[in-house]
């Protein structure tokens, strides 16, 4: 079962991304329901989870019929990029600023929230059309960081991630956070 194309404006409209690494397979259906019950849309599975491909093509069957998009995290090379497009992800999210992953989302039209850290990395992110920049690891960043990022930089959208708790949430919006 295929998904439909990414949407960004449901992106956007609830602009968190759930991540789930290392579950059993026979957890993946009640979570997606758990998850859209719940308001979200954006569901991100971990390539480096034992049988991300099956668990990315089971979440899609389960979320079939609602507005879930079911995306592929830590893709480190455009091998797992082609498993993870392959399995049905409808976007990609990268643990690091990876040039050759990113040029493989641009190719094929698959966004992307490729992981930054320094003003540089977070700039390239937004200059390569990503959705976002994904600022790992939040939890030793801080907000602080989340508002200097910004302040030169007000156009870049920025997805602080790691360690973001529902407090700190609130934090890192202040700051200026535009995704997590």
């Amino acid at each position: 079962m295929k998904q439909p194309a990414f949407n960004e404006t449901t992106f956007w409209e609830m602009p968190l991304v759930v991540i789930m690494r290392g579950f059993p397979l026979d957890s993946v259906a009640p979570i997606v329901q758990a998850i859209s019950k719940g308001g979200l849309s954006q569901l991100e599975i971990t390539m480096n989870t034992d049988g991300a491909t099956e668990q990315i093509r089971h979440a899609i069957q389960a979320a079939g019929g609602t507005s879930m998009q079911i995306g592929a995290g830590t893709v480190t090379t455009c091998e797992r990029f082609h498993q993870a497009v392959e399995a049905g992800a409808n976007f990609i999210v990268t643990p690091n600023f990876n040039e050759q992953v990113i040029r493989c989302c641009q190719e094929s039209r698959i966004p992307f929230i490729p992981g930054a850290m320094s003003p540089t990395e977070v700039y390239r992110a937004y200059e390569s059309g990503a959705l976002a920049a994904k600022i790992f690891p939040a939890d030793t960043l801080g907000a602080g960081y989340i508002k200097s990022i910004k302040a030169p930089m007000p156009e870049v959208r920025v997805a602080p991630t790691g360690g973001v708790s529902v407090e700190r949430m609130v934090e890192y919006l202040n700051a200026g956070a535009d995704a997590f």
